[in-house]
Order: structure tokens, then C-alpha cells, then sequence
């Protein structure tokens, strides 16, 4: 599609830039420079003699540069002024058709200037060649200005994931440790509680030994005991007797 449009852009500029040597050639030779001048003058073309001047040299240089291809883009805003110029000043009066010395023509070459001028000149033109070399190195910039943006993008993502990965490597690093810390304080917990058990549960058991192991001799004598738990008439409590006796021997 590309090839198509370039041959078309060709043949138009081709035909256009023709047509404007031809118009250039009659003014310059058969008219010549100031007979052209005295017609302006006639049609009320301000400053005849300049504008005949750039009239005529415009058309011939203008025609080349379109059919070279070259500073398409300003010829064609310039020959569509120059085309209504003339449209205004000698055929505004004589209706559209050019047998009738309309304005069809020139209107018709002033919006080929523009349609060239959108357009541009093609790859087959001087303007594509001298172009090329800024267009290249403008595309090279854009290429690693991209490439810098993707590599920048990696990088980022790349640094992103490593902050998470670091992040949850810590988290999980303090759940195993909140873990160690709650198996290690239920482990002393546990021991503390056991000691305790075990210290009540002694205790518990050598008072009622002690309870148990504190015989009740009266009951065991089958006597009558005092209010101590100890039985008078016992062997070991006739102490007082034998005091009676050593006081009568006495």
C-alpha cells in the first residue's frame, strides 16, 4: 500500500509541477515579464511589476520543486494563495468554466498544492531522502527511549517483588518465633503448674499422714483420756505416786 501511494504522489506532483512550468515558461517567454506586468495591471493586480516578477519565476522554480519532491509541503500553501489571487482578480467575473474564462483551473491547482502539501511528497522525492537521516535518528531515540521505559518498568516490578518476598519472609519469620516464644512460655507454664501440683499434693498428703500417724492412746488402751489426749492412770504418768512415796520416806 505503501509503494501505491508513493507512485501516486509521484504522477501527481509529476502532472502539477508540468502544468506550473508550462504556465511560468508562457509568462516568461511568449509573454514575457512585462507584458505580464501591463495584463496585471489592467486586472488591478496590486504592484504589477513585482507581482508579475514573482509570478512568473514562483511557477517555473515551484513547478520543479514539486516535481522533485522538494519543500512539498510549503510550495503547496504558497501556489494556493497565488491560485486565488488570480482567481480573484481575473476570473471572478467570468462564472466557474474555464471556456468562459472561469476559475475552475486555478481553483483546481491551488487544492492540488494543498492535497500535495497534506499529503507530502512520498518516499520517491528529495524531501524523503534529505529527510531520512533525522527521521532515523529519531527513531533510534524513540526505540531506546522505549527500551529504557521497558528496562525501568523490569526493574521496578523486579524490586517490587523482592520488597514483598523480604516482607513475607518476615512475617513468617515472626510467626515462627511468636511460635517458639508461646511453646517455650507453655512449657514453663506447664512445669510451674506441675511443681505447684506437686508441692500441694505433698503437703496435702504429709498432713493427713501426720493426722493418721498421731495414735489416740486412749482410744487404743480402751481408757478414759483428759481433754490432752492422755491418760492418767498410764504407767509413764504415775510419777506422782512415787513422789508420795519419796516424801514419806523422807
Amino acid at each position: 500500500m505503501t509503494v501505491i501511494r508513493d507512485i501516486f504522489l509521484l504522477i501527481a506532483r509529476i502532472i502539477l509541477g508540468g502544468v506550473l512550468i508550462a504556465h511560468g515558461w508562457q509568462k516568461f517567454n511568449e509573454w514575457t515579464i512585462d507584458g505580464t506586468a501591463s495584463s496585471f495591471q489592467e486586472m488591478g493586480v496590486p504592484s504589477p511589476e513585482i507581482s508579475a516578477q514573482v509570478a512568473t519565476w514562483f511557477e517555473i522554480g515551484g513547478g520543479a520543486a514539486i516535481i522533485l519532491g522538494l519543500l512539498v509541503r510549503l510550495v503547496g500553501p504558497v501556489l494556493f494563495v497565488q491560485m486565488a489571487g488570480a482567481a480573484w482578480f481575473a476570473h471572478r467575473d467570468s462564472g466557474i468554466f474555464v471556456s468562459d474564462g472561469g476559475w475552475e483551473f486555478v481553483a483546481v491547482i491551488g487544492a492540488a498544492g494543498l492535497a500535495l502539501s497534506a499529503a507530502g511528497a512520498g518516499r520517491a522525492s528529495l524531501d524523503h531522502l534529505f529527510v531520512a537521516p533525522f527521521r532515523k535518528r529519531k527513531e533510534e531515540k524513540e526505540a531506546a527511549d522505549n527500551q529504557q521505559a521497558v528496562g525501568a518498568g523490569v526493574a521496578g516490578s523486579g524490586i517490587a517483588g523482592a520488597e514483598q518476598n523480604f516482607g513475607a519472609e518476615q512475617n513468617f519469620g515472626g510467626e515462627n518465633f511468636s511460635s517458639q516464644n508461646s511453646a517455650q512460655n507453655s512449657a514453663q507454664n506447664s512445669a510451674q503448674n506441675s511443681t505447684q501440683n506437686y508441692g500441694q499434693s505433698s503437703g496435702q498428703e504429709y498432713s493427713d499422714d501426720q493426722d493418721f500417724s498421731t495414735p489416740n492412746f486412749d482410744n487404743a488402751a480402751g481408757n478414759n483420756s483428759t481433754a490432752d489426749g492422755v491418760d492418767a492412770n498410764a504407767e509413764t504418768t504415775q510419777w506422782s505416786t512415787d513422789n508420795q512415796w519419796d516424801n514419806g520416806k523422807k
